[in-house]
C-alpha cells in the first residue's frame, strides 16, 4: 500500500489549485476514479492562483490527517495542485463525505471533516441535503 507524503512543506512551488466537483446527486452507475471525475463533461472546474487559498487548502488537508486505508473512493471532489510549469505536485480526490480519498495515488481516510465542509461552503452544496 502506498503511503501518502505529508501535506506540510509542499506549499512551496505550487502555483495553482484546480478544484473539480461532481454533485453527489448525479448518478454515475459506478464509483469514479479521479481521472474519470476530471474527464466528465458534468464536472465543475474551478481554478485559483491565490496563494492564501492554496495555503489554506494545504493546511486543511494536513489537519484532516490522511491515513493509509483500503477503503474505496467514489471521487466527487478533486484537488489538483500544480507548479508554474503546470506539472502536478499533489492530488487529492475525495468522496462526497470527505472521509475517503486518494492522495497522490494512495488510498486514504481522513479524520477531520473541515476540508469537505469548507469545500461545500466555498463551491456550493449539492443540494439541501448537503
Amino acid at each position: 500500500m502506498n503511503t501518502p507524503a505529508p501535506a506540510h512543506g509542499l506549499g512551496t512551488g505550487i502555483a495553482k489549485l484546480t478544484v473539480y466537483h461532481l454533485a453527489r446527486l448525479i448518478f454515475t452507475g459506478s464509483a469514479l476514479t479521479g481521472e474519470q471525475l476530471e474527464g466528465r463533461p458534468d464536472t465543475e472546474k474551478f481554478e485559483s492562483t491565490d496563494r492564501a487559498l492554496i495555503d489554506e487548502v494545504l493546511a486543511r488537508i494536513e489537519r484532516a490527517q490522511p491515513k493509509p486505508s483500503d477503503a474505496g473512493c467514489d471521487a466527487r471532489w478533486g484537488l489538483i495542485f500544480t507548479n508554474a510549469s503546470d506539472e502536478r505536485v499533489r492530488t487529492l480526490y475525495l468522496d462526497q463525505f470527505g472521509t475517503s480519498g486518494v492522495l497522490d495515488g494512495a488510498k486514504v481516510t481522513l479524520s477531520d471533516e473541515s476540508l469537505i465542509e469548507w469545500l461545500r461552503e466555498r463551491y456550493g452544496p449539492d443540494s439541501v441535503l448537503a
